[in-house]
């Protein structure tokens, strides 16, 4: 069972993230979880009225990048009973089908990976330059096939993502840091363990499997 688990501060481009989510996420979805970090209640409500059958969890006031993952992680460690979360922040589309459960069936199989991202297109300037986030350090990245399956995905120790990936519901035991740069601080302690890695979906040339489609950033602590 998957809980999808979209993050939100606001941003008007979760019209565009959660119906793509809907329409090209497939797999064994049993939960649908908002994380509004607004603190402002008509706006948990309006999310409610949008879209029927997600859960909006609410927020005080704003926490944060870090404070509303720690909070979201929270949540779900109290009333999520799915084995897997699918992250997702308010500002990604899905070009193309995308098969949940193979990314499931890639953690259930290698448990030394934290999590199987999709890949977005190149973004700020080092990777336009480079032409892709994989292209800027390709010796990082190392494509695996799994005989069995035929799946494959790019391994690394470079960075846990809150891009949309999945991981298994018991990586929220972790915590998440409430404080400033927290994804990289998050990546810091997950990467102690020298066999942990992350994982990219797909093989090296099977390019982009989500799009970033914010300019902007709402809330603090990026």
């Amino acid at each position: 069972m998957i809980a999808l688990l979209v993050m939100t501060d606001g941003r008007d481009t979760i019209e565009q993230t959660i119906p793509s989510a809907e329409q090209q996420l497939s797999g064994t979805i049993s939960e649908r979880w908002i994380h509004d970090d607004t603190g402002d209640e008509q706006s948990s409500r309006r999310l409610e009225r949008r879209f029927p059958g997600w859960t909006v969890i609410r927020s005080r006031g704003r926490s944060g990048f870090g404070g509303a993952i720690d909070n979201a992680w929270r949540t779900l460690r109290a009333n999520s009973s799915a084995r897997f979360v699918f992250h997702l922040e308010d500002d990604f589309t899905f070009p193309r089908p995308i098969e949940l459960g193979d990314l499931g069936a890639i953690l259930d199989a290698h448990h030394h990976l934290a999590q199987v991202a999709l890949r977005r297109q190149p973004w700020n300037a080092d990777e336009l330059a480079a032409g892709g986030i994989v292209e800027q350090h390709p010796a990082d990245y190392t494509e695996v096939t799994d005989p069995t399956t035929g799946l494959s995905w790019l391994e690394h120790r470079r960075f846990f993502t809150t891009n949309p990936s999945l991981y298994r519901a018991e990586l929220m035991a972790r915590r998440w840091p409430r404080c400033p740069s927290s994804e990289g601080m998050f990546s810091i302690e997950l990467f102690t363990d020298p066999a942990t890695r992350s994982a990219f979906f797909g093989a090296r040339s099977s390019g982009e499997s989500c799009h970033h489609i914010g300019t902007t950033r709402v809330g603090s602590g990026y």
